[in-house]
Parts: structure tokens; sequence; C-alpha cells
């Protein structure tokens, strides 16, 4: 698996903690390799123009001047434009989380000390290949098998809220989607340490699925220096 130092390029290296100890920071990194983890190049990031709109003026009366956004609105643009690129097509995989990394860092959608969090929750990135399913595919399957062999499981909610959390990307800014992500991912992370018995390639998807619930749920602007993700990733419920 590979870090989540490792999915930010070389000139944002220095903005994530090596060390991933609990509520501790560790030393800065300094790689400059200028490629992805998943091995694309700079010019095959995914990028978002960060032109101002401006006025459409008609009458001689209006001065012909630039407005633009306010950082919020310009933070909400964003999510948005993210939203659509990455998730609306619903075909989400593991491959892509590096990416979405790098869009929500370089977008300002996740700052440094979201992302220093993220690294002392454990953050890791399971390596994916073209022939897993998306995620959205995952849970739809995951939640097949679970109403026929336990249909009173918990893991069926918990999939659900999974599903609701990946189609509402351009949300990110709710209080309530990023509650929910957080609480997924906690329950992912008891699943994922739990059962002994996952294959690896499953394995796999269900740690993808928890990164980008950690994502979704680190990725609010009203995150608190002690985090939503913090704390519920210090849960120590079960499920069934």
């Amino acid at each position: 698996m590979n870090s989540v130092s490792q999915a930010i390029n070389g000139s944002q290296a220095n903005l994530i903690a090596n060390s991933y100890g609990q509520n501790t920071h560790g030393p800065d990194t300094h790689a400059q390799d200028t490629r992805d983890v998943d091995g694309s190049s700079a010019s095959d990031r995914v990028t978002l123009s960060n032109q101002a709109s401006k006025a459409q003026t008609t009458g001689p009366e209006i001065p012909q001047e630039s407005v633009f956004l306010s950082p919020r609105a310009e933070r909400a643009q964003k999510i948005e434009a993210m939203a659509k690129d990455f998730f609306s097509k619903g075909q989400f995989g593991l491959g892509d989380i590096p990416k979405l990394i790098q869009r929500l860092h370089q977008d300002g959608i996740l700052s440094e000390n979201q992302l220093n969090r993220l690294g002392q929750a454990g953050f890791d990135i399971p390596r994916g290949n073209g022939e897993q399913p998306s995620l959205l595919e995952f849970i739809a399957s995951q939640r097949e098998q679970l109403k026929e062999s336990k249909p009173d499981s918990l893991m069926i909610a918990m999939l659900d809220d999974a599903e609701s959390v990946l189609k509402q990307m351009d949300s990110l800014d709710s209080h309530g989607l990023n509650q929910k992500a957080a609480r997924v991912s906690a329950q992912l992370a008891v699943l994922i340490q739990g059962d002994s018995g996952l294959t690896s390639g499953d394995k796999a998807m269900w740690q993808g699925l928890k990164s980008t619930m950690q994502l979704a749920a680190a990725s609010g602007s009203s995150q608190q220096a002690s985090g939503q993700l913090q704390r519920y990733l210090s849960l120590s419920k079960g499920i069934t």
C-alpha cells in the first residue's frame, strides 16, 4: 500500500508527514519525483482553471470590471467540478485515489493540516488495476451477497451510507456528509482489521473504500483541530 505522502507530487511532498504515529507529526518529505504514485505524469493530472469569472456587462452605465468569486463560492465551485470529474460517471476506483488526493490538495479543498491529520490516522492507498470494479460496483455486489446470506447485517446500512457519500461528493462541505463518511471509515477500519478471511483483492477494495471515506471526512471546511475523523477513528465499536 502507498502512504498519503506518496500520492502528492514532488513539489508538494514537504506538506505531508512521513510518520503516521497517532496524534504526532513526523518529518516532512523532500522527494522531487514529478510523477504520481500511479505513474502518470504532470500533464496527465486533472487540473481546474483558476480564472475568475468575468462580469457580463451590456449597458454603458455599468463599469466593465472583473467580478471575482468569494473564497466560499470559489471553493464550492471547485468541489462541484471535482465531483463531476471523478464521481459523476460512477466509475471511481482504486487507481483514481492518488489523483483525487492531488486534485483536492491542488485546489485547496484539502489543506496541509488536513493532510497531516490523515497521515496521523494511518491513511493508506491500496494498489489498483483496471480489472478491479469501481467502488460503487463493489458496494452493490457486497450488498447483494449480504442480503442473501445475512439480511439483518448492520453492514448493509454501512454500505448504504458509503454509497450515499460517493454519490454526494459535490457536498464535501456538508457537516452531515463529513460525519457520515467518518463513521463509515471507522466501521471499515474495524472490518479490515478483524476479518482475516478476506481475500487480498477484497481487502484492497475495502481499504480503498475506507481511504475514500477518510478523504471525504477530512475535506470539510468546518473541520476543527481535533477533527471529526480522529474522533470517529477512536471508536472501538464493532460491526456485524
